[in-house]
């Protein structure tokens, strides 16, 4: 079963850039869209992260802009997914599962290194960057096709 929006259309999952305050433009924003109705909601798991980044450029923020895949795991992993053009839409689901278990994977392994070492600050951040991707599993629904 996939998510559904208020006019029970199914959402599909996109990458949208996002403007805030004039000046700063946000790309790679992972978003839940309708195309019946034309509304589209940030993923909830999403919020906070990119509140984070809004607020480290402070009250009255210069031009600038960013990607949401610098600065979460996540919005990484769905933009290597959807950048994939020879993956049918059918398969995105499990495409997409394969992503998060290979980077969760690939960030252990980071984890024991830095453990090994010692180094506490990047411990800390691989931390963070594992609980970005854990979030988002009770959210993996709006991958299904609708049968």
């Amino acid at each position: 079963m996939s998510m559904k929006c208020n006019c029970e259309q199914s959402l599909k999952l996109e990458l949208r850039t996002v403007k805030y305050s004039r000046s700063v433009t946000i790309r790679h924003v992972p978003v839940l869209v309708c195309d019946q109705c034309m509304t589209y909601e940030l993923i909830p798991s999403m919020r906070s992260d990119l509140k984070r980044c809004i607020d480290l450029l402070g009250s009255d923020p210069g031009k600038t802009s960013f990607s949401m895949t610098d600065h979460h795991e996540l919005a990484g992993v769905i933009y290597d997914v959807l950048a994939d053009e020879d993956c049918p839409d059918d398969r995105l689901h499990a495409k997409f599962e394969d992503e998060i278990e290979g980077r969760i994977n690939l960030l252990l392994d980071m984890y024991r290194l830095a453990e090994s070492m010692r180094d506490d600050e990047w411990v800390s951040d691989i931390r963070q960057r594992l609980s970005q991707l854990s979030v988002i599993l009770p959210e993996m629904n709006v991958f299904h096709a609708d049968v």
